[in-house]
């Protein structure tokens, strides 16, 4: 609820109002032409009433502070036009934020402890990094509702936690991509499958990341110029504005894509690897199961692949010499080479020091 609380200045007690209960902030009440809070209670109180109907009419124009319905608007607004999947997955994100809190909780009402029981209670089973898209997705809502006005302009409950879930992994880890050898095994029993073959084989021979792979459309596979093209379409976007970028389209995924691709019903921006539902493919854990016990290898994680690219790629050659860190970094989408040296520096036991990426076994 609103309140009057009063501050000592030169001896002088003048009047402020602490109005965070209905989604605003603490003001000085100062009269009309004055730059400083009034001394007078009478007409402190005048001036809270006058801020109390202030902030009301702005709830009012800016729609329901209630936790589900500004929700639904959120979602029909599109304010970010962002992708439909973009959208689907938030409010899924924002959905079980409303079975806990509830859909007519308050947004003002919702604390940073709030959201730490949140975490804790419901979303503890996640990954790490699971758990930061959901705080994400009410962050987001968040700063909606400051754009609108609903909710103070410093008001977001999730910035207010102290200490957010981590991704950062504490050590580095050695397992993280194939050897050629390796690789070459696990792509024969897909290949044989039919399982996800040609899907595979382009993480593996552009090192992606995943929802740049899984988002890839037909006309990005552009075999005039022997490339394929990552960058933003309709079904995603990129993780970074420097991510856009060309990756060379190698003998080995040339020979992989070009009859899938003319055996597609589907051409231009729609997808390449469509799910069964038409949609972009949302989870490979189960094929890569499959895959991975044909092959006789644990399930890799999807982001072995893209490692599996960079130590492969730095062992190619550019007209006999060892190709730059700066085009393997420009090929996986980063801005500098840190993260090549960083992350993907593995030391691998093969050394083709050839001119291109393949994973073959003679």
């Amino acid at each position: 609820m609103p309140k009057l609380y009063t501050r000592n200045q030169g001896g002088n007690l003048r009047y402020y109002a602490d109005l965070r209960g209905i989604g605003g902030g603490q003001v000085a009440l100062k009269p009309p032409g004055s730059s400083r809070a009034t001394t007078d209670e009478i007409e402190a109180h005048k001036l809270l009433a006058s801020k109390i109907e202030e902030i009301q009419g702005k709830v009012a124009a800016s729609g329901s502070t209630r936790l589900k319905p500004f929700m639904d608007g959120f979602i029909r607004q599109n304010p970010g036009e962002v992708t439909e999947q973009w959208l689907h997955d938030t409010e899924l994100r924002l959905l079980k934020a409303v079975e806990y809190f509830g859909a007519d909780r308050d947004l003002v009402a919702i604390e940073p402890k709030h959201i730490r029981d949140w975490l804790n209670k419901k979303l503890s089973y996640l990954a790490n990094g699971t758990q930061r898209h959901y705080l994400h997705a009410l962050s987001g809502l968040y700063r909606y509702a400051q754009e609108l006005g609903v909710v103070p302009v410093a008001y977001n409950p999730v910035g207010g936690l102290y200490r957010k879930p981590s991704i950062v992994n504490k050590r580095q880890r050695t397992d993280e991509f194939f050897e050629i050898d390796e690789a070459a095994r696990f792509l024969d029993p897909a290949r044989r499958l039919k399982l996800h073959y040609a899907l595979i084989a382009t993480c593996l021979l552009t090192g992606g990341r995943r929802n740049e792979v899984f988002g890839l459309s037909v006309s990005d596979i552009d075999f005039e110029n022997d490339l394929v093209r990552i960058q933003p379409n309709k079904h995603r976007r990129l993780k970074r504005a420097w991510s856009e970028r060309a990756v060379p389209l190698w003998p080995q995924l040339d020979e992989i894509l070009r009859p899938y691709v003319e055996g597609l019903d589907r051409s231009g921006d729609e997808l390449l690897f469509p799910s069964q539902t038409g949609g972009m493919i949302t989870d490979l854990r189960t094929p890569l199961g499959i895959i991975a016990a044909e092959a006789e290898m644990e399930r890799p994680r999807l982001t072995k692949f893209r490692h599996t690219y960079a130590t492969a790629r730095l062992q190619t050659t550019d007209g006999g010499k060892q190709i730059a860190l700066w085009t393997v970094a420009k090929e996986l989408g980063h801005k500098n080479v840190s993260r090549i040296e960083d992350t993907y520096g593995h030391a691998s036991h093969y050394r083709p020091r050839g001119e291109v990426v393949e994973y073959r076994v003679d």
